[in-house]
């Protein structure tokens, strides 16, 4: 028996066995053809054909095989399961959760089958659906509860989501990601409280309590959408005052500071917002955002210096050093904006928009070398981007190195959709490298090809 007929074996065995569907975990590789029960030779033929197609990835050959068994056998749990997993990976999830939800009849709510349906809903965004399949499933085994907080968080089940992650806080201690998420569910309930509430009792509850920060945060909610700069202000510096452990009035004091000019203190409470632990990462990026747009050039390059590393040394995310990288690269220093874009390509390498933003800087700041290196390594991930062999064959050029550029830019040209611009500059660069060549004639030929954009009135 060759060694892929015996992992197909054993798959069926776990898959048809109904012994196994309650009991069984445990199986030899030696399994052979007589230990799938009492099934026909045809059916055995068309479900080990079935495991087979699927472990290729092709699933609609799959999926006709498994017809053949569904005829033999319309009761068989295993066949739904196989057919709702060919369905699921063909993004077929209507015909998937069909077959996933008749297999979980047949054979009852087994945790590898509410987890399938789990996917098919998920990856519909059904997230209600999703839910309702989770909890079951966290009741079977707990390792499920820790994925609740996020669902719940997603359909605004807020008390929930706090709910469940306090309870995984208790069993499993601390975790900076449900810290992240307590964060923003604190201010989704804080903001619908500030929204259900009245200035009039806020301020009451305040002139009480001069300690009760949910209601300094509530006023400034409420005062913010009425555009009173002012009162805003007036309740953040109070916070500010009254309860010096909250960071949560430097949220309103940069922006109100840095829109009045008084950018040292904007910097100042900027900091104070990006060292802070009760603001998420997200919250934090719309900060720096709001200061890059500001426009703000009247403060010390040591304060701006300060701000950027306190932010860079909090926070590890993609998001996080694209602003970075913006930031420096409205300063016009590309070195900088570059080191950071590198830094969120270090996180997500298939990041196209970084990818492109670094190539571009690398060939601004003739750093050649830099430009191939990134293009040919997005190349591998994105082969069908024309822009990536433009920018490789220019970069080539600059390296005198013609050949290379010319295979860049001539496959590139076979990847172009009506994108005029782009093939404009591929001919012009491909003009070049036959200059270097030294072929003139060539050149002028690929340079009467270039398209002059004409204005459209």
């Amino acid at each position: 028996m060759n060694k892929l007929f015996k992992v197909a074996s054993l798959l069926a065995v776990f898959l048809l066995s109904n012994q196994l569907f309650a009991q069984q975990e445990v199986f030899s590789d030696e399994v052979n053809v007589d230990d799938l029960g009492d099934v026909s030779d045809d059916f055995k033929d068309s479900f080990f054909n079935a495991l087979a197609a699927k472990a290729i990835g092709n699933h609609d050959k799959a999926i006709l095989y498994l017809e053949v068994c569904e005829e033999l056998d319309p009761k068989s749990g295993a066949v739904q399961y196989e057919m709702g997993k060919n369905y699921l990976m063909s993004d077929a999830f209507a015909k998937a959760e069909v077959k996933i939800i008749r297999a979980i009849e047949l054979e009852g709510e087994i945790e590898w089958l509410l987890e399938t349906l789990y996917d098919v809903y998920n990856k519909q965004k059904e997230y209600e659906k999703s839910i309702a399949i989770l909890e079951k499933l966290a009741k079977i085994n707990l390792n499920y509860e820790e994925l609740l907080p996020y669902q719940y968080f997603r359909v605004g089940k807020n008390q929930q989501a706090l709910a469940i992650i306090n309870k995984l806080d208790n069993r499993l201690g601390d975790n900076q990601r449900r810290n992240q998420i307590r964060i923003q569910l604190e201010a989704r309930l804080e903001k619908n409280k500030a929204r259900d509430g009245n200035i009039e009792d806020l301020e009451a509850a305040m002139a009480s309590d001069p300690k009760d920060e949910k209601a300094y945060i509530n006023l400034i909610y409420l005062y913010s959408k009425k555009n009173n700069t002012e009162k805003v202000q007036e309740i953040a510096e109070l916070l500010e005052k009254n309860v010096p452990k909250s960071d949560k009035a430097q949220l309103a004091l940069y922006k109100i500071y840095l829109e009045a000019g008084k950018t040292s203190k904007g910097i100042k409470s900027m900091q104070m917002v990006f060292k802070s632990s009760q603001f998420d990462t997200e919250t934090k990026i719309n900060v720096l955002n709001d200061f890059i747009q500001s426009g703000v050039t009247d403060v010390e390059d040591e304060e701006i210096k300060n701000a950027i590393d306190n932010f860079a040394d909090q926070v590890g995310d993609v998001k996080a050093f694209n602003a970075l990288g913006d930031y420096y690269l409205k300063r016009k220093d590309a070195v900088r904006a570059i080191l950071f874009y590198e830094k969120g390509l270090q996180l997500d390498h298939k990041n196209y928009e970084l990818i492109k933003k670094v190539a571009l800087l690398s060939i601004d700041i003739k750093d050649y070398k830099k430009a191939v290196e990134i293009t040919d390594t997005a190349l591998d991930i994105f082969p069908a981007q024309a822009l990536l062999y433009l920018l490789n064959g220019v970069a080539h050029n600059h390296l005198n190195e013609p050949d290379r550029a010319i295979e860049q830019l001539e496959m590139g040209l076979s990847f172009l959709l009506d994108e005029p611009q782009l093939e404009s500059d591929m001919y012009q660069q491909l003009a070049v490298s036959y200059d270097l060549k030294g072929n003139t004639t060539k050149a002028t030929k690929l340079r009467s090809k270039i398209k002059i954009p004409t204005n459209k009135s």
